[in-house]
Parts: C-alpha cells; sequence; structure tokens
C-alpha cells in the first residue's frame, strides 16, 4: 500500500494539473479583479478543481508520512501542510462557502487572485524541497 500513496503523492502530472489550474485561475480573477469584474461560474468550477488537486496530494502526502517514509528535508512538510490549507480556500470562498463573509464585500476576484497565487507557489516550492532538497 505504502508504494501506491508513494506513486500518487509523487505523481508528477497531478502536481502540474494543480499548478496551471491554481495560476490560470489567479491570471483570470486578477485580470477580472482590474476591470472591477466578479468572477464567473466557470472559474469558481475551475477554482474548486484545483482545490481538490491540491487535496488530493496533500491527503496522500499525509499518508506517505503516517506510513513511515519522510521527505529529504522538513521544509516540504511545511509547503505540503500550507499548500493544503490553501487546498481548503475555494470550497470556503466560493458561493455559499463559509469564509465568504471573511471577504470584502466586491473583492472576491482579488482574494481568489492572491490565494490562488499563494498556492500556486507553495505547490512549486513544495515540488522544490521533496524533489531537490533545500
Amino acid at each position: 500500500m505504502t508504494a501506491a500513496l508513494v506513486a500518487v503523492h509523487a505523481f508528477r502530472t497531478l502536481l502540474w494539473a494543480a499548478v496551471v489550474v491554481h495560476a490560470a485561475v489567479f491570471l483570470v480573477s486578477f485580470a477580472g479583479d482590474l476591470f472591477r469584474r466578479r468572477p464567473g461560474v466557470l472559474l469558481w468550477r475551475l477554482y474548486l478543481v484545483g482545490g481538490a488537486l491540491v487535496l488530493v496530494q496533500g491527503l496522500s502526502g499525509v499518508a506517505v508520512y503516517l506510513a513511515g517514509l519522510r521527505p529529504p528535508d522538513s521544509l516540504h512538510l511545511v509547503y505540503g501542510l500550507l499548500s493544503l490549507a490553501g487546498g481548503l480556500a475555494p470550497f470556503g470562498l466560493r458561493p455559499g462557502g463559509f469564509l465568504r463573509t471573511a471577504v470584502a464585500g466586491g473583492r472576491e476576484g482579488r482574494t481568489v487572485a492572491l490565494v490562488s497565487l499563494t498556492v500556486t507557489a507553495l505547490l512549486l516550492r513544495a515540488y522544490q524541497t521533496g524533489t531537490f532538497g533545500p
């Protein structure tokens, strides 16, 4: 079972899909914020897909850690856990979500842009520390 967990966690296509989706969400929501447009339904759906990808990656990493395998650098855990927390953001920020009340009125696009950019950077940093070390 451990080999399967490592295979899922180390599946680069899953990671790069999450990076590409979050980068695309950042670009679209940033442009929308510049023009004072609120995120549309398609952007929210894409953002939820990106969050789900991050959650699968993060939960497989937690399972690998609990199975006894450790990354080459402990910073990988920090970046991974922060990415996992950022992966929850789309579920809370979506219309009707539990984090929605924390967003200033009309600034959903800016919040989505900042969170998705942060998650993109965290995923890339976690990949770097997990693959190459510090």
